[in-house]
């Protein structure tokens, strides 16, 4: 083993291994350089991240307005229509509790389980994010028959008071 790092450190002192060396790294990096500008962006678009980063809010009042909309549409007069969601809050777990009651005072904890090698508390219900307001944009937005419509609608489907929302007609 000794013997072949002598022959090694014999060849790297002739000139023309030390020329080869410098041309096969320079090699290397024209590879790399060319390698990263071949055309294709590694880098993500926006579009990409917004999915990604869509909290299970956002998630929430994208389905509400997809399913509120269809349910409009259905509507007599509407026509076509757009939905959009305020939420003014994001999910919101409630876990469940133990209470011990002793002679003087009372002690609360959160009930554990165990999932396989860890321990959670255990979620009693998930509250929705809390909807601050709609907007509705519709083809039958100017009338008031389909406007009253409207209003019930959305006030009873997001259990939300009618001056909550508010109906435009779409242009």
């Amino acid at each position: 083993m000794t013997e072949m790092i002598n022959k090694i450190k014999e060849l790297a002192k002739k000139p023309v291994f030390l020329k080869a060396s410098v041309a096969a790294g320079l090699l290397m990096l024209i590879l790399i350089l060319v390698s990263d500008f071949n055309g294709e962006k590694n880098e993500r678009s926006d579009t990409d991240i917004k999915d990604i980063s869509l909290t299970s809010a956002e998630l929430y009042a994208d389905e509400t307005e997809k399913r509120l909309c269809e349910t409009l549409m259905e509507i007599e007069g509407v026509g076509k229509a757009k939905v959009m969601l305020t939420i003014t809050s994001t999910e919101e777990y409630v876990y469940a509790e133990s209470v011990k009651i002793g002679a003087s005072q009372s002690e609360n904890s959160y009930v554990i389980i165990d999932k396989g090698s860890q321990k959670e508390a255990l979620v009693k219900k998930i509250n929705n994010p809390a909807i601050s307001g709609v907007v509705i944009v519709c083809e039958g937005g100017d009338d008031p028959k389909v406007c009253e419509r409207i209003y019930n609608a959305a006030s009873t489907a997001l259990n939300i008071p009618t001056n909550k929302i508010y109906v435009a007609e779409m242009k």
